[in-house]
């Protein structure tokens, strides 16, 4: 049961290049300063001028200045080094990343903490005046909140694998709280070489933090190869670490957990009310959902019957997935009747999947509603290829928050012939159907290396 984090709007300051900037010194007027004056500050016997020189290139973001700040980044005083990732960080600029390599095994544990931030920053790109639904920027944003759950860096960018080799040093880290950074960067970066130490890491004794966001940066990476080793974790003892296991092998559509997860199901279920855990059955009935095996056909149909919203919720989705033309008039009579709007889009979408194209029509409206939008988000994001055709028909849905909406997942999808649909959504000055159609034409061609 996951609940998407609320998208909030990111603003990003200006860059401006100074030739000169105003320092201002205690009891002394302004004067004005060369930058090449701080770049050869950061050479200064005086710690402190070297500490000032660093903050200040940091603070007007110099990126003219980042390969000295490299260079600089071994420094002998700790509160030197301590300045210069963070004005390294501050420069959002590709060649800082040496000196987050060679900070990242820093002693000073904040050095080695703020290097995990400044990668990750240096991979999550930036977006102006736009919602951004899956990249955010750490210097905005703590990402090391849950609010970072699902955050990842978009197809087409390339990491470097000196970034990739310094995070998994992090692995092996003395404090657990850098490792766990380490661990959620990976999964961040979707790191596929680093599979074989996060495997490792899982194994070894770890905490439940620990073990929890191992699992999340597993499935995040995508390498379904390593569901196998999670199937013990269905039954962990810690419910959170359980429940991300659960999400992960549906995720991965892992079907030999099928009967295990039924299995699971439907014990926990037999449980007196008081004591069934109702989080642990929606897990395991997403996950099933997700995978679509037709050994789960028959508990999608009791389950469509279920008094508790989600559970029914989460049974549409896998019969919409299983996509049964036989079950069509079933299904559309409960639409008729259904008065949640989720589970009413849910089944627009089962309806579409068994034949009933018009009901497309209905899943599309759903994007402008806010009750139903996530929803109806999550179900067109997994249109295939030869279902695309028709979601483009609907860019010219009158309603704008619609078209919004469809700007957005042209771009997630990242199918090549959405570029001329975007194209055309690019010139319509609606909400920020202009921006998302940008942003979507951005990812479209650096999926495709453009």
């Amino acid at each position: 049961m996951r609940i998407n984090p609320v998208r909030p709007r990111l603003l990003v300051f200006p860059f401006v290049a100074f030739a000169f900037l105003w320092v201002a010194r205690a009891q002394t007027p302004a004067r004005q300063v060369p930058v090449d004056s701080l770049i050869f500050d950061l050479k200064n016997p005086d710690p402190v001028r070297r500490k000032e020189a660093a903050r200040l290139l940091g603070e007007n973001k110099l990126q003219r200045a980042t390969p000295d700040l490299v260079a600089a980044a071994s420094d002998a005083d700790p509160a030197v080094r301590r300045e210069i990732v963070v004005a390294l960080d501050k420069m959002l600029d590709m060649r800082a990343l040496p000196g987050f390599v060679k900070l990242n095994a820093d002693p000073e544990k904040d050095i080695r903490d703020r290097c995990i931030m400044g990668i990750i920053n240096l991979y999550i790109p930036q977006e102006s005046g736009i919602v951004v639904s899956l990249n955010k920027v750490a210097n905005f944003f703590n990402p090391w909140s849950d609010e970072w759950a699902e955050v990842v860096i978009e197809s087409g960018i390339n990491v470097e694998a000196s970034a990739v080799d310094a995070l998994r040093a992090r692995l092996r880290d003395s404090d657990e709280a850098i490792r766990l950074k380490g661990t959620r960067a990976l999964g961040i970066l979707k790191a596929r070489t680093a599979v074989a130490d996060l495997l490792a890491a899982l194994k070894q004794n770890q905490s439940y933090a620990m073990r929890f966001e191992t699992i999340r940066s597993l499935r995040k990476i995508g390498d379904a190869a390593v569901a196998p080793e999670l199937m013990p974790y269905l039954t962990y003892n810690d419910n959170r670490t359980r429940n991300e296991a659960v999400y992960a092998l549906g995720r991965f559509r892992y079907r030999d957990a099928v009967a295990e997860m039924i299995r699971l199901f439907e014990k926990e279920l037999a449980l007196p009310q008081k004591l069934a855990d109702k989080t642990y059955c929606a897990f395991l009935l997403d996950a099933l959902a997700f995978i679509a095996d037709p050994a789960s056909k028959e508990l999608f149909i009791k389950e469509k019957q279920d008094p508790d919203d989600d559970l029914r919720l989460r049974a549409v989705e896998g019969l919409a997935r299983l996509g049964d033309p036989a079950m069509a008039p079933d299904m559309s009579r409960a639409w008729l009747n259904e008065k949640n709007p989720r589970i009413k889009t849910a089944q627009a979408y089962a309806l579409y999947r068994m034949s009933r194209k018009e009901f497309l029509d209905e899943l599309v409206k759903s994007l402008g509603n806010g009750k139903t939008n996530t929803e109806a988000r999550a179900l067109l994001l997994e249109f295939r290829p030869e279902q695309m055709p028709e979601l483009y028909a609907q860019a010219k849905n009158n309603d704008a928050n619609v078209r919004e909406g469809l700007a957005e997942i042209y771009g997630l999808i990242g199918d090549e012939r959405a570029l001329p649909v975007l194209q055309s959504l690019a010139k319509d000055r609606r909400g920020q159907i202009a921006v998302l159609a940008g942003q979507g034409m951005r990812r479209i061609n650096a999926r495709f290396g453009r």
